[in-house]
């Protein structure tokens, strides 16, 4: 999804910008010469100005699974935006992002259509691992939930059970301040990205797939 070179670019203006100013604005830490910040409510180690990045705790926690590439190009991404609002409450569908509906069908497969065919029936289940990972119940749909993807950006994650005449489906919404923080292409790499590290651990459908303007 995110190339090779959207690694690139993104570790040079992370490396440009003030570590202090970066840290204020995103809820996250700096000492000495490395963030420790939120994701999914997983501490994340990054260097500077380096930017390598692991979870401190991997060693200790064998359930914990590495970083992806992905991952890694979004966490910088939100680390180097200039915004530093805080979430509203205000929630917009991915359709309702600019240029969202361009991608409308591949978020879709790539994210609705799995959660919705794999936690429909599953749904104390699903809000479980939600919870584990810092989210508050959502009183929408069947079931949902808020996740503290991260300090500044949740992402809501909604499921609906179906019935004889509709599908169970899903839905990610984005609060409004989201698209200070990254654009759509970004937000939809880190709703599926999230969506993985939460509830399907493990995957790996992504890692070699070439990237498409990120």
């Amino acid at each position: 999804m995110c190339s090779r070179n959207a690694f690139t670019k993104v570790i040079q203006e992370f490396a440009a910008r003030d570590p202090l100013e970066m840290a204020e604005l995103s809820g996250a830490s700096f000492v000495k010469d490395r963030f420790l910040l939120e994701y999914c409510s997983l501490t994340v180690e990054i260097t500077y100005p380096g930017g390598e990045i692991n979870f401190p705790e991997t060693g200790k926690n064998l359930k914990l699974s590495g970083l992806a590439h992905d991952e890694k190009v979004v966490i910088l991404q939100y680390l180097t935006s200039d915004s530093g609002l805080p979430a509203r409450g205000q929630w917009l569908s991915f359709l309702d992002l600019r240029g969202g509906q361009l991608h409308w069908r591949p978020f879709q497969k790539e994210a609705l259509e799995p959660l919705a065919r794999n936690y429909f029936n599953h749904r104390e289940e699903f809000l479980a691992l939600g919870l584990q990972h810092g989210g508050k119940l959502f009183e929408k749909g069947d079931a949902g939930i808020i996740v503290p993807v991260f300090p500044r950006l949740p992402l809501a994650f909604i499921i609906w059970e179906g019935g004889e005449e509709f599908a169970p489906r899903s839905q990610i919404l984005f609060d409004t301040v989201s698209e200070t923080y990254l654009s759509t292409a970004g937000l939809y790499v880190l709703a599926i990205q999230a969506l993985i590290r939460v509830w399907f651990p493990g995957d790996t459908r992504f890692d070699d797939m070439p990237g498409e303007g990120l």
